[in-house]
């Protein structure tokens, strides 16, 4: 284990539909919005559906917005998704996203940016979600320890053995016996799996990503002469210029981004060991 990382029980029973799907009113002769709705008495038991419905939640993304936009090679769908409002703001969390400048090797680099650190994310978003599903399904606060919940776990399931393993930096929630194992428990084997599996992603991107940001920081100069150069009008280096400054914004954000995810999936994977008796 690398030393740099020591370091929401209501089920809504209505919600309205976000893409806009709608329905006639014939007696008031409009076009209403469509709502969908879940009967209290719906015939599931409260942890399959607490199930489904986290499960549904997990990587939600923003809708797009139609201001102008040159994706990059290699930039995923999620960050298209996800842009800056038109009065030029930066976002302060979210997706990062870039516009070409007019360079081909520049805007490659850009683009490996922005692919690498938008996966991150999408992981770091996923080991979130997962965390606090465990926390709600053990009816523990989204601040609670894996250590925390772990005990509260134990404390329901004490007909059996429930602990964490590690192995290398991959860990399992191992339940004794392995013959007529709840519902509840196989949901929260495979829940565990899949945090072990986000926060070991986040934190394997994290060197790489920074080297590759750092690089493109420090060429702010050079890269800003180039971009003038390649330029064949006036309009068109004004343009391109506003365009690698943007890039060199959303990368400062990816630095500033970056190494809390990293950190906290760190943080993560100490917690797991320690419960499983390893020191890291």
């Amino acid at each position: 284990m690398s030393p740099d990382f020591v370091d929401s029980d209501a089920l809504y029973s209505e919600f309205r539909c976000s893409e806009g799907l709608m329905t006639r009113d014939v007696a008031a002769d409009r076009q209403v919005p469509l709502l969908f709705t879940v009967p209290l008495d719906f015939p599931l038991k409260a942890s399959a559906m607490e199930d489904s419905w986290w499960r549904w939640l997990c990587c939600c993304q923003a809708g797009s917005s139609p201001e102008e936009r040159e994706p990059l090679i290699g930039e995923p769908e999620s960050a298209r998704r996800s842009r800056p409002p038109s009065n030029g703001s930066v976002q302060r969390s979210g997706n990062v996203v870039a516009r070409h400048v007019g360079i081909p090797d520049v805007d490659q680099r850009f683009g490996d940016v922005v692919e690498m650190f938008n996966k991150q994310q999408e992981h770091y978003e996923c080991m979130e979600e997962k965390r606090k599903t465990l926390m709600y399904r053990y009816r523990c606060s989204v601040d609670d320890s894996l250590s925390d919940c772990l005990k509260k776990m134990k404390d329901e399931h004490d007909t059996h053995q429930v602990r964490l393993q590690m192995k290398g930096y991959d860990f399992t929630l191992v339940v004794m016996p392995e013959d007529e194992v709840p519902d509840k428990l196989k949901w929260t084997q495979e829940n565990v799996s899949e945090l072990c599996k986000a926060a070991k992603a986040v934190v394997a991107v994290g060197t790489k990503l920074q080297e590759m940001i750092n690089w493109l920081l420090k060429a702010e100069e050079s890269l800003t002469a180039q971009v003038r150069e390649a330029a064949e009008t006036h309009q068109e280096q004004k343009r391109l210029g506003g365009n690698l400054q943007e890039n060199l914004r959303e990368a400062r954000r990816a630095e500033e981004l970056s190494p809390r995810y990293r950190e906290e999936a760190g943080k993560l994977l100490n917690q797991a060991a320690l419960l499983s008796g390893v020191t890291p």
